[in-house]
């Protein structure tokens, strides 16, 4: 009694595995075939719907590898439960499909390696251009501002604002003590106001140098800001490239090794390992 009960808990077990292996592996690749078509079919040229489908496939790689698991897992269980069925030819045993799909996996990954990196450098290259067209785009717009009389009015605009609020702090000496206690003005500004108690040009100087100086300030910031957008570009292609481009190395490493060394005992490739009849 106690035997056969073990032997039936195990063919439940081995049935069970077998099962949930062959549901994870069929839905990873209805997941693979949907994940594939498009929404339009202009995305297939688009290198972005490329490289996001190569990261998708790759993140989701290793569901079918654990329904494989499961389902050798499976088969492992029903050879030692005492209850395998009888030899049957290899086209109609679910391991001989499970290592024929490692095997086309594992070639799919190993061709999503060279694949993505290529398209993850073209992307970087025409984002980057992108950024300079923007990047001397938006210069030229500055530098017709910057010549506008609209520009130069409202300059001057600013210049007379600040010289004004200078020279309502110089008349307040409370108000200016309270300001250069309070830290809220810079280093340039708090050392501007000291001197202008002894030299009141010092005001005027200080507000034509920053007027000045101001168009190289922003053309300063508008260079900076591409310079920061290509090292973002750059950062996040080697990103993408490192995580998605080993993780599929890896997957092709693992799915070849698991569908050609099981083909090779199952006989089907012929090599030094000889055909061993399927479990029974």
């Amino acid at each position: 009694m106690k035997a056969t009960s073990i032997r039936q808990y195990s063919s439940i077990a081995a049935r069970t595995l077998i099962i949930v292996g062959v549901v994870m592996i069929l839905s990873s690749i209805l997941d693979f075939i949907v994940l594939s078509i498009p929404s339009n079919i202009n995305d297939i040229y688009n290198k972005t719907w490329q490289i996001g489908l190569a990261t998708q496939i790759v993140d989701r790689g290793i569901i079918p590898m654990v329904g494989m698991a499961l389902l050798f897992t499976g088969y492992w269980v029903n050879s030692n439960s005492g209850l395998q069925e009888h030899s049957k030819s290899s086209i109609l045993d679910l391991r001989f499909w499970g290592l024929l799909l490692a095997s086309l996996l594992g070639l799919v990954y190993l061709l999503l390696f060279p694949l993505h990196l290529n398209n993850t450098n073209l992307a970087k290259a025409e984002l980057i251009q992108r950024i300079d067209q923007q990047a001397s785009q938006a210069e030229k717009q500055l530098e017709v501002r910057i010549g506008s009389s609209d520009f130069k009015n409202l300059l001057q605009q600013r210049q007379a604002q600040l010289k004004n609020r200078f020279t309502t702090l110089l008349e307040n000496e409370t108000e200016l003590n309270k300001v250069l206690e309070n830290g809220e003005l810079s280093e340039q500004v708090e050392s501007i106001l000291k001197k202008s108690k002894d030299n009141p040009q010092a005001i005027d100087e200080f507000i034509n140098s920053q007027a000045k100086q101001l168009p190289d300030q922003l053309l300063t910031r508008v260079r900076s800001r591409k310079q920061e957008l290509e090292k973002q570009a750059n950062i996040n292609s080697f990103k993408s490239s490192i995580r998605t481009g080993i993780s599929s190395l890896l997957l092709a490493v693992g799915y070849i090794m698991i569908g050609w060394t099981g083909l090779k005992n199952m006989g089907i490739i012929k090599g030094k390992g000889h055909r061993q009849n399927p479990a029974r």
